[in-house]
């Protein structure tokens, strides 16, 4: 271009394109970084939310009946509450015994390893050679990887510690999202009309999203008792533990039933007093349970009410599993349903809708 001459169109065309696309790529970005930081809060708030949507029914239903709004509030509350208590008192205990055995289970695993090794180099190698890998993987090798399951250990228990507190805010949270909710429906009729978007979108959310968590929940409350009946008939330890570390992992399509399926199969097999048989029965048991209820019964009610396509729900639990971690993988069908309603129901966002149905 000449000094002094005026770009040309298409040159004008193309920087306002790349503008765009880096402004947005720059908003992206942003957002990520945003939910990272925030996840302490925002973690609770979704929570709470998601049980608010499951408290509501709740509380109309004893209004209806002439029940006094802060009275049914608290009965709600009261509800929502004593089972996540008395749930989390059991699996606290259990996991204090899991970890005061956990040293246990380590030495008797260094051991499995080391007659592993001797019996494979003992096939393959001889002389020097032999013992040259001997001193390296038990030197080594075995050192730096029971390093790095107790490190996985410390942050799973970390993990659970934080779970705790944020299920501690999540209630309080919970509690006034239903001292709010009163008047919520009002205050948008008042705000923005009766026929406003948005209290559609409310609504359909709530139904959709009560649909799935509590088709989710009963699915993945069957999946911790069959696991729990099934390792407690074979004598494995920490059953109770394993069952309920089944029921939130199975909110994780796919990927929960594996990770809940791995540390009992470990704790089976360095039992002493198990058998063989034992064991394949119990890794046969749990496959079983996980490929019926995963494959079969929970496609039938959870499918039907979430309607969302399994490669949107994969990239999604991969994309809330990166920015919060394994909460962020349980919340992340939830938080497609609700994307995927309001997307329903405001005027330019149908598409969206549409694509992400399954």
């Amino acid at each position: 271009m000449k000094p002094g001459s005026l770009p040309s169109e298409p040159t004008l065309i193309g920087s306002g394109i790349s503008r765009r696309i880096t402004y947005r790529l720059g908003s992206v970005m942003l957002l990520a970084v945003f939910l990272t930081h925030a996840r302490p809060l925002l973690v609770p708030l979704v929570l709470a939310v998601l049980l608010a949507f499951l408290m509501f029914p709740v509380v109309r239903f004893l209004t209806r009946r002439r029940v006094p709004s802060v009275l049914a509030i608290i009965v709600a509350q009261g509800v929502a509450t004593l089972p996540i208590v008395f749930l989390g008192t059991v699996f606290a205990g259990t996991l204090g015994e899991f970890v005061r055995k956990l040293p246990e289970y380590q030495a008797v695993l260094a051991a499995g390893f080391v007659n592993f090794v001797n019996w494979g180099l003992s096939q393959f190698t001889a002389g020097p050679m032999r013992v040259a890998l001997e001193q390296n993987l038990t030197g080594t090798v075995l050192p730096e990887v029971m390093q790095e399951g107790l490190g996985f250990a410390r942050g799973t228990l970390q993990f659970l510690t934080t779970a705790l507190v944020a299920t501690f805010l999540m209630l309080v949270i919970n509690l006034f999202l239903l001292l709010e909710a009163r008047r919520l429906r009002e205050k948008i009729v008042e705000a923005f009309g009766r026929d406003n978007a948005l209290l559609s979108s409310l609504e359909a959310i709530g139904e959709d999203v009560r649909a799935y968590v509590v088709a989710k929940t009963a699915m993945s409350a069957l999946t911790g008792v069959c696991v729990w009946l099934l390792l407690a008939g074979f004598g494995v330890d920490f059953a109770v533990l394993w069952g309920l570390l089944a029921f939130p992992l199975n909110f994780i399509p796919t990927v929960g039933a594996i990770l809940a399926s791995v540390p009992p199969m470990l704790v089976a097999g360095i039992d002493p007093e198990m058998s063989p048989w034992g064991l394949a029965g119990v890794c046969g048991g749990l496959l079983a349970v996980n490929g019926v209820i995963g494959s079969y019964i929970d496609p039938r009610f959870v499918g039907r009410s979430v309607e969302i396509s399994p490669l949107v729900v994969l990239l999604s639990m991969l994309t809330w599993g990166f920015l919060w971690g394994p909460i962020g993988a349980i919340l992340a069908v939830p938080i497609m349903v609700s994307v995927k309603v309001i997307c329903s129901h405001v005027p330019g966002l149908e598409r969206i809708a549409t694509l992400l149905k399954a």
